[in-house]
């Protein structure tokens, strides 16, 4: 009767085909029962947060665990939950005790969390705990089915609910369905001894769309559907029997206009004036997290005991205030933690401690936000450097609240966020000497520089919203149709040729990025015979000569080749496909990337190896990448080494986490963090209303899936693409270059 009596209240109100349906396994409104009563308080977390965007709009219902057990509510009770739910667009999923502890609890948190994190899993898979999982799964689908009605678009969240697409696609066909994964995705290897992984891959094919927070995330969980043989695995997507579902990346912003505008709150200003006091003539660092053995707690505890052993000179100079927030207490390995630390913390500042100066000042406390942003603004460092994470916040955060100072971030390179966060002075947790290193330096910076990094990281941040990061994901799910999930290229013609130059005409700020070699310039047997003509530049002065336009060149070539040929016109340039780029005007180059090139000796044995077998194939040594060359070569003995090259390159890409990318004639190979999407981000984040993409190979792909939906993407010559439009030929694109 109960679940009839929410149905009937609740079924006008969700059936508004406008209505979007978010599914997660906590709501954003926690309920408890105090001496009989119940009471209601917001949820604090990153989720809530991220979806403000769109559930402060009234257009959607969030459904989700509200917190309190069956048990220790009455029928009346649950009736009055539902009713004060409804008031804040949320409906209950309604769990028992032993469910919560079993699918929670045990299989969630203690199976699942650190899988995905890959770290140990000290628990072992019980019947009770995967049965529990299922049963939550399906309760969770079927709230969510009876609510709704056909046609619905329906986001489901995180890994508590992997089961729940499949679950929904049975039923709804025809809905639109969403995924996002807030933790990290694991390398196939790791994800592969679950003894559920083929169910729990399974059960996310009901999808539409998967995100994840960044494009290793996707390519792990790519890997894991090829060696689990699950449909076609192509180039972020998995084709299905009767559908297509998309893999992409979405990284999770922060509300920054929120934490960076803080310090102007009363209380805020108040709290900073107190911290500045008691923190007087010291350098703070910050280290803010949950209290979770993913967060590195221990590992920062260790690095700062030696950073004080190593230079006693920061004796009283220095505070590491550490702040762990109550998470999960009823684990086991969550209460060990807790224990670990506390008896650290009484260490460090029992050797170091003076009647004047404790080095550590440890807090296992909730903040909210206010004090968190009073905390951060005041803080010299922000000590950030989880095990593993999805994203981290927590980092992006820091970076937003330093309004009045300008603060340093020592992160984590196995965080989400060190994919974006390049200012940061990037650390591996793993590598104890790095974090000590790391914190040392971030002490030592000049202003200069301190500022320069902070001013990069914020503008990036204040781009790259919570907002922006759920309507991404809403547009990209919007776009993920027909069914068939075919991608389909148009001929770009005179039709097509006339409403690009029409939108073209009415745009204030326009974005162009273009590929060279094949786009703007003929490929030819030897690379360095690719110098622009003066026809060309001529073409592209003229288009940098429009104050409205912003001109951006692409290249798999290097550095020194773009600087040479192309560094005299004003365009903003960006070489070995994004490892390093130019601002338009510029004479400085930024690095996009700090990965270890210690394969390249190893790759470079290889390649050369089988250029001395293949005459007329040559090896090419850049700074980020080592391309083999075999346009020159005979092609029976070009294509027979090309296979081996590609079969012996695996383990090494695996071991180093390396890119091995086919382009035309050439075997190329870099860090996978490296690719012409990223780079492009570096312009996207500004505001264009009018962007043109054009690329002529696989690399240029990444790039086009960067570009924003109304974007003219375009792909010269043949092969399968994900952009919009295609032309034959460089000759074609040079003619359209002439008419903007």
């Amino acid at each position: 009767m109960l679940h009839l009596y929410c149905a009937s209240l609740w079924y006008s109100v969700c059936t508004d085909m406008g209505k979007l349906v978010i599914v997660s396994n906590r709501l954003p409104i926690s309920v408890k029962k105090v001496h009989g009563e119940l009471e209601y308080s917001n949820s604090i977390g990153g989720l809530a947060t991220g979806l403000a965007s769109v559930t402060t709009k009234g257009k959607s219902v969030w459904i989700g665990w509200p917190g309190i057990v069956d048990e220790d509510l009455t029928t009346e009770d649950k009736v009055a939950i539902v009713k004060e739910l409804k008031k804040h667009d949320c409906h209950p999923v309604f769990l028992s005790k032993k469910i919560v502890d079993e699918y929670y609890n045990y299989y969630s948190n203690r199976i699942l969390w650190p899988l995905f994190h890959t770290l140990p899993v000290k628990a072992a898979v019980t019947t009770a705990s995967w049965t529990a999982y299922e049963k939550a799964n399906r309760a969770f689908a079927d709230e969510t089915l009876a609510m709704t009605k056909p046609g619905t678009t329906i986001w489901v969240h995180d890994y508590q609910l992997l089961l729940v697409p499949r679950l929904l696609r049975a039923k709804r066909p025809t809905d639109k369905i969403g995924f996002f994964l807030h933790i990290p995705f694991p390398a196939s290897r790791t994800w592969n001894t679950l003894p559920q992984a083929s169910r729990l891959m399974l059960g996310l094919m009901g999808a539409d769309l998967i995100g994840v927070h960044t494009p290793s995330y996707r390519d792990n969980f790519l890997a894991t559907a090829k060696s689990l043989h699950i449909g076609t695995v192509l180039e972020r997507k998995i084709a299905l029997t009767k559908r297509v579902v998309r893999v992409a990346e979405f990284p999770l912003g922060i509300n920054y206009t929120k934490f960076s505008r803080a310090i102007k709150l009363r209380f805020v200003k108040a709290e900073r004036a107190r911290l500045l006091w008691k923190y007087r003539g010291k350098k703070v660092i910050i280290a803010f997290d949950r209290l979770d053995p993913t967060k590195g707690f221990v590992e920062r505890l260790v690095a700062y005991r030696t950073l004080l052993r190593e230079h006693p000179e920061l004796h009283t100079k220095v505070v590491l205030v550490m702040v762990g927030n109550p998470t999960r207490e009823e684990v086991p390995e969550y209460k060990a933690l807790k224990e670990k630390v506390e008896s650290l913390v009484a260490d460090i500042n029992q050797e170091f401690g003076t009647t004047r100066w404790t080095p550590v000042d440890y807090q296992y406390t909730t903040m909210n936000y206010q004090q968190i942003a009073a905390l951060f603004g005041r803080a010299d460092i922000g000590f950030i450097t989880p095990l593993r994470d999805g994203m981290n916040l927590n980092a992006k955060e820091y970076i937003a609240s330093q309004q009045e100072a300008a603060g340093i971030l020592v992160l984590s390179e196995t965080a989400g966020a060190a994919e974006e966060l390049k200012e940061a002075i990037l650390v591996n947790p793993r590598k104890p000497r790095t974090m000590v290193d790391g914190l040392y330096k971030a002490l030592t910076l000049r202003p200069h520089d301190l500022k320069r990094r902070l001013k990069t990281m914020q503008r990036h941040l204040s781009h790259f919203t919570a907002e922006r990061w759920a309507d991404n994901f809403m547009q990209a799910l919007a776009s993920n149709r027909p069914a068939s999930g075919i991608h389909r290229t148009t001929r770009f013609g005179i039709p097509q040729q006339d409403k690009l130059l029409a939108q073209y005409h009415l745009a204030k700020k326009r974005l162009l990025l273009f590929d060279y070699d094949g786009t703007l310039s003929p490929i030819v047997k030897r690379p360095e015979d690719a110098k622009p003509t003066t026809h060309l530049k001529m073409l592209l002065t003229r288009l940098t000569k429009d104050p409205a336009n912003d001109v951006v060149i692409i290249s798999g070539r290097s550095k020194n080749d773009l600087h040479d040929w192309l560094g005299d016109l004003p365009v903003a340039l960006a070489a070995e496909h994004g490892a390093l780029f130019r601002r338009k005007g510029g004479k400085n180059w930024y690095k996009t990337t700090t990965s270890d090139m210690s394969w390249q000796d190893e790759v470079g044995a290889l390649f050369d190896y089988y250029a001395e077998q293949t005459p007329g194939a040559m090896v090419e040594r850049k700074k980020w990448a080592t391309v083999w060359h075999y346009r020159s070569a005979s092609p029976y003995y070009a294509q027979k080494h090309l296979v081996i090259l590609k079969r012996l390159l695996k383990p090494l890409a695996k071991q180093y986490g390396l890119t091995v990318k086919e382009g035309k004639k050439i075997l190329e190979v870099h860090p996978a963090e490296i690719h012409k999407g990223r780079v492009s981000q570096e312009w996207l984040i500004h505001d264009h209303d009018f962007v043109l993409a054009v690329g002529d190979d696989t690399t240029d792909e990444d790039m086009f899936a960067a570009a924003p939906p109304d974007a003219w993407t375009i792909r010269v010559g043949r092969g399968s693409t994900t952009a919009n439009y295609r032309l034959p030929d460089v000759p074609a694109v040079l003619r359209l270059l002439r008419k903007l």
